[in-house]
């Protein structure tokens, strides 16, 4: 007759059966990759300065100087981006000659806009930065005052982007916040509201970001 197996050996087997179990949580634990830091969302809001400055196939040389006040999205440590921007132009340069915009034009406004692909590079744990390329239109209507000439462009052609982000380990609600800095310049060569009268044109943006972060 087989006696029972002593309470020693139920224990031990059990006590067996707990550290294989164990070993193998921390195992599959350890073969776990970490997240990585460059992936999420990241949404910004961007005031910054602008300059549009083009010529036209006749000769003329045209300059606006502008605020602009901006989203910023991209997706990813790898992927697209978005920058919208609303344009509030200041000065206007014709030739040599320069004007306060409030002076000249009315109701004057516009909107930049660059689409593209970005990648993103850690410098260190809490600084980020994010480029690449995109395609780019900017759009620019200025309403002429009593007895001047309205002005209308639409610029189309290609940029790219850079943005240098400091992201803080504080993480309040466990959402990520950012503050850094902007550029972006474009080419344009096309401008369809004017006749493709565009021989060439240069936008170049310069600003502030501030933001979150989300998974």
């Amino acid at each position: 007759m087989r006696r029972p197996p002593s309470s020693a050996v139920v224990a031990s087997c059990r006590l067996l059966s707990l550290v294989l179990l164990l070993t193998g949580a921390v195992a599959a634990a350890s073969t776990t990759p970490p997240p990585d830091p460059r992936d999420g969302w990241r949404h910004e809001f961007s005031p910054a300065w602008e300059m549009d400055t083009f010529w036209s196939k006749e000769g003329s040389h045209f300059t606006f100087h502008s605020v602009t006040l901006g989203y910023l999205g991209s997706v990813g440590a790898s992927g697209p981006f978005m920058h919208l921007s609303w344009i509030i132009p200041l000065q206007a340069r014709q030739d040599g000659r320069v004007h306060a915009v409030s002076s000249v034009y009315q109701n004057s406004g516009g909107i930049d806009l660059l689409l593209g692909w970005q990648w993103r590079t850690t410098l260190s744990e809490t600084l980020e930065v994010e480029s690449g390329p995109g395609f780019h239109m900017d759009l620019l209507n200025l309403g002429g005052k009593a007895g001047l000439t309205n002005f209308n462009a639409l610029q189309i052609g290609a940029g790219g982007m850079g943005i240098l982000r400091w992201r803080p380990d504080w993480k309040p609600g466990k959402v990520g916040w950012s503050l850094g800095a902007v550029g972006a310049l474009a080419l344009d060569f096309a401008d369809p509201l004017r006749s493709n009268d565009l021989r060439i044109g240069v936008v170049f943006r310069l600003g502030a970001v501030v933001g979150v972060d989300l998974p």
